[in-house]
Formats: structure tokens, C-alpha cells, sequence
């Protein structure tokens, strides 16, 4: 991946929005508004990740491709295990990669590494959105 934007970031509570608002920084005007909201949310759910299972440094790396957005969170940990896991309304945390997997493009990991990518393609995940019919027919 061509890098644009590489960030070092503190192992610490911090990293998930310094990482967030750079990410908002670099692609604003490229991005519209939904997708810089998905884009700051992907960034912040690997980040966390990052911080919360990882070990090391944490490096954020962005490029941008037009409208299409590419990342790549990286850290000295072990492994990585990409299982999304099934979660009930009364769990708590644990659906990271279930947000991941539902607003990117693509996404995945470097095997063997906590080498995560993914990418964001406004064009390839617009959802066909449709007034809701409530209720029955209306009265003739």
C-alpha cells in the first residue's frame, strides 16, 4: 500500500481518537459526511483493538484513492484471531468486528500478524434505502 498518512500512536485511552480525528482530518473534503462517520468508526474499533489485545507499537497508516479510503492498523502483537464473534443484547463489547465487517468494502489480516487493513468504497457499499410501509393500505 502507497502511504499517505502514517501516525505513531500512545498505547494508551488516547489512541482511538487521535487516531479518529486524523483519519477525519486527512480525508475531509474527500469523503462525505456518512462516510467520514463510517471511516472515523472503523478507525476507532481496530485502534482500540489494538490497544485493548495488542502489544507494542501501534501505527496508523491511511491512503487515499478518491472517494475510496485504505487503512492499515498495525501492532507488535502475536497474532490476531478475525472470528466475529456472535453476541446477545446483554453482552458487553465484543462487536468490534462486526462493525468492521459491516461498514467496510473489504477487510482483512496479514495471517499470522496484528497487521489489519481494510478498506472503504462509498461507491461499492451505498445501501438502497426505502421509505418504510407502516401499517396497512390506506383508506379508499
Amino acid at each position: 500500500m502507497t502511504v499517505d498518512l502514517s501516525i505513531n500512536l500512545q498505547r494508551d485511552a488516547s489512541a482511538a481518537t487521535v487516531a479518529r480525528r486524523a483519519a477525519e482530518r486527512f480525508f475531509a473534503g474527500a469523503l462525505d459526511r456518512r462516510g467520514l462517520s463510517d471511516l472515523a468508526l472503523v478507525v476507532s474499533e481496530l485502534v482500540t483493538n489494538a490497544v485493548v489485545h495488542g502489544r507494542g507499537a501501534i501505527t496508523l497508516k491511511l491512503q487515499r484513492d478518491g472517494e475510496i479510503a485504505r487503512g492499515e492498523i498495525v501492532d507488535e502483537g502475536g497474532g490476531f484471531e478475525r472470528e466475529i464473534r456472535e453476541r446477545g443484547p446483554d453482552d458487553v463489547g465484543g462487536r468490534g468486528l462486526m462493525i468492521v465487517e459491516s461498514l467496510s468494502s473489504r477487510w482483512g489480516v496479514y495471517e499470522g500478524t496484528t497487521h489489519v487493513w481494510f478498506e472503504l468504497d462509498p461507491g461499492g457499499t451505498d445501501l438502497e434505502l426505502t421509505k418504510p410501509e407502516l401499517g396497512g393500505k390506506p383508506a379508499s
